[in-house]
């Protein structure tokens, strides 16, 4: 199994650059520092509003909780004996309460403990020389109903976090308050710790995510043959314009799917609304690459594909529309057939100019006059009968087949029933034309040789349409090609034949017209007739 090397991302790129110019960017907006850049800006605008909303939620969680513990403990030191007693008026128990409440702020790591009497003075304090003193911030009112409450205030140690809780005897009377509290500060301290020890995690994601950037830059890069965003734009309209200004339909395939239609070919395969990759359209054959072209049938359409390999299991295929070709074919058949007739003329011509230098040199000049009217009348003959055609190029096709009928011996006639309306499409007179030419120098050959040779034609407009009849003396199409006749390479008289049927066929199917053939008796002699029947668009005659 072949082993397929990687090729370097430079050798890539100096292949491409021999095949397409592409457009300069400057060196600072390589495609590398460009998703760097967008990755760290992304992430300090996405991770910091996040951090800050989460450093407030930390924040105000360890708020709650100090301010949850606060209101414990401050109903914990409400309930103690002590308290109740040297509020009841113990005096002894009041003389020794601000050392026990300094002891057991101490236990519970609270900054203060505080009791105070019904009036809000302060009977203990950290600070001895604010005893006596009315307790400062906050509700006073709350407690002497009973009920406790916590807040935030600024009291004489600073900013706090403090909870006041009735003091109340075993008679349910309310005695004083017993409030402990915790400084801002220490929350703040509590908070940077918290982001102390989230910060290692939060630069560890950004130095990832950073190296992530970094690594993804650089495959794609890789990716993209080492182009840039605006090169790899630039190409991309390039190479639109070249497909969408190809007269074919290009399609490239892989795996079954289809994955670049150029408009052309959108418009043979009728899939104009499609999304791709497509799968590759059912009953159209897929030619093997380099095969050789082969013939499909495309919504009655026929159609030339060709294929060829592209590399990494692409293959790509060409359509055209066979009917465009062959038209193409049937022009230079035409200009070979025109050619044919000049030459046919001139021949005669000459020969008649001899034989009128002949007759001169001879003294006859009787004869050469009679010569001269003899010519005249016939080629009158036939510009009356080719008159009631009324289109000129057609006439002169007649009456050039004329002239070859006489080259080989055959009598030609057009019918006198013959003519057109001044105005007929132009597709259908390219058809008659078409057909005509090929009917009857198919009728000549096959009557050529013949004892009175003899082909009838005849070109009419009737209230269906315009027809196209041709008949001739010949012996007739061979039986086993009856069925066969119209396709190409298809004919009677040997190989590298059988073109001029098949494009008549071709384009008469395209106008929904009818070529038909078949053996008739018309007095003492059969004949081969074909009849092309054309209709008129909209019912013009």
């Amino acid at each position: 199994m072949p082993v397929r090397l990687p090729v370097p991302d430079s050798a890539r790129l100096t292949a491409l650059a021999r095949e397409v110019a592409l457009p300069h960017t400057p060196r600072l907006l390589r495609v590398a520092p460009r998703l760097f850049l967008m990755t760290l800006g992304a992430f300090l605008l996405l991770a910091l509003p996040l951090a800050g909303l989460v450093s407030q939620g930390v924040y105000s969680g360890i708020h709650r909780s100090f301010a949850e513990r606060s209101l414990r403990e401050s109903r914990l030191v409400a309930a103690l004996p002590p308290v109740v007693a040297a509020l009841s008026g113990n005096a002894a128990e009041r003389a020794n309460l601000n050392a026990l409440m300094n002891r057991y702020g101490a236990v519970l790591g609270a900054d203060y403990v505080v009791v105070t009497d019904r009036a809000a003075r302060r009977v203990t304090h950290p600070e001895a020389t604010r005893i006596g003193e009315h307790m400062a911030g906050g509700d006073f009112t709350a407690f002497l109903r009973g009920r406790s409450v916590t807040e935030t205030v600024q009291g004489t140690l600073g900013p706090s976090v403090r909870a006041k809780v009735p003091v109340v005897d075993g008679r349910g009377r309310v005695l004083g308050l017993a409030s402990v509290g915790f400084l801002l500060p220490r929350l703040r301290d509590v908070f940077r710790d918290v982001l102390r020890a989230a910060l290692p995690w939060y630069l560890g994601a950004l130095v990832l995510a950073l190296v992530l950037a970094l690594l993804v830059a650089r495959r794609v890069r890789s990716e993209m043959l080492g182009l840039e965003p605006e090169q790899i734009a630039g190409g991309l309209r390039q190479y639109r314009a070249v497909l969408n200004t190809l007269e074919e339909g290009v399609l490239v395939t892989r795996a079954g799917q289809v994955f670049v239609m150029n408009p052309q070919a959108r418009a043979l395969l009728g899939t104009a609304g499609g999304t791709l990759p497509l799968p590759w359209p059912p009953g159209l054959p897929l030619p093997a690459p380099g095969a050789g072209p082969v013939t499909a049938d495309v919504a009655g359409r026929p159609v030339l594909l060709a294929a060829q390999e592209a590399g990494d299991g692409a293959v790509v295929v060409t359509l055209r529309d066979l009917a465009r070709v062959r038209a193409l074919a049937d022009e230079l058949t035409q200009s070979q057939r025109y050619a044919e007739l000049l030459r046919a003329q001139t021949h005669e011509f000459t020969n008649r100019l001899h034989t009128l230098a002949g007759l001169l040199h001879l003294g006859e000049t009787r004869e050469a006059l009679a010569l001269i009217h003899e010519q005249s009348a016939r080629h009158g003959a036939h510009a009356d009968a080719v008159r009631s055609l009324r289109h000129l190029r057609l006439s002169a096709l007649l009456l050039g087949k004329f002239d070859r009928a006489a080259e080989r011996r055959v009598t030609l006639t057009l019918d006198p029933l013959s003519g057109l309306p001044p105005r007929l499409p132009p597709s259908v007179l390219d058809l008659l034309e078409l057909a005509s030419g090929n009917l009857i120098e198919n009728a000549l050959e096959a009557a050529s040789g013949t004892p009175d040779a003899q082909v009838r034609v005849l070109i009419a407009a009737d209230p269906e349409g315009v027809v196209l009849e041709v008949r001739d003396s010949g012996p007739g199409v061979p039986p086993e090609l009856t069925d066969s006749l119209t396709r190409r390479g298809v004919s009677s008289r040997g190989a590298g034949r059988g073109v001029g049927l098949a494009l008549v066929a071709d384009r008469a199917q395209a106008l929904g017209a009818t070529l038909t053939h078949d053996r008739v008796t018309d007095g003492p002699r059969p004949w081969t007739r074909f009849t092309l029947d054309v209709p008129l668009p909209g019912g013009e005659e």
